[in-house]
């Protein structure tokens, strides 16, 4: 990991660039909203079909909506990291991370371990939440495909 951001300046960047970055967590969650939607859809419709489908594909689907909500805890988590940086980096009075700490403890958002951390590693932390969202996408369009697979091999 680099250095710590020093100055205000920076920190507004690195506060600015990293909601931009946790904001394309819509677009990943417009993606996947979708997915599940079907998915649950399906879960209410395939039992009862003439012909169900085997149960390793209404196993596939399950997946997929499972896999779909994990992505969409991250998504809220991701957009509320999101609306923050956002608002940190407009500030013009500076950052006051501590009262945004006590803010959150008073929410039970936040664990007193957590609290006084650096810029660097609040960035470092939202980063993480956005990289296992994107791979709760990835991992629903490979059990997508997956159920494809299975559902036209007859299986």
């Amino acid at each position: 990991m680099s250095a710590p951001v020093k100055d205000g300046s920076g920190e507004r960047w690195l506060f600015t660039v990293a909601a931009a970055l946790l904001e394309q967590g819509r677009v990943l969650d417009g993606v996947s909203r979708p997915l599940t939607v079907v998915a649950l859809a399906l879960l209410l419709v395939l039992p009862g079909m003439a012909g169900s489908p085997s149960v390793a594909v209404i196993a596939v689907v399950a997946l997929v909506a499972l896999v779909g909500c994990a992505e969409a805890y991250f998504a809220l988590r991701v957009a509320f990291d999101a609306a923050l940086f956002r608002r940190l980096a407009e500030d013009a009075a500076g950052r006051d991370l501590a009262n945004l700490d006590d803010a959150l403890g008073a929410l039970g958002l936040v664990s007193a371990a957590k609290r006084g951390r650096p810029a660097t590693e609040r960035v470092a932390g939202a980063r993480r939440l956005i990289t296992r969202q994107a791979t709760m996408l990835l991992l629903q369009i490979l059990l997508v495909l997956a159920g494809a697979v299975l559902a036209l091999r007859g299986g």
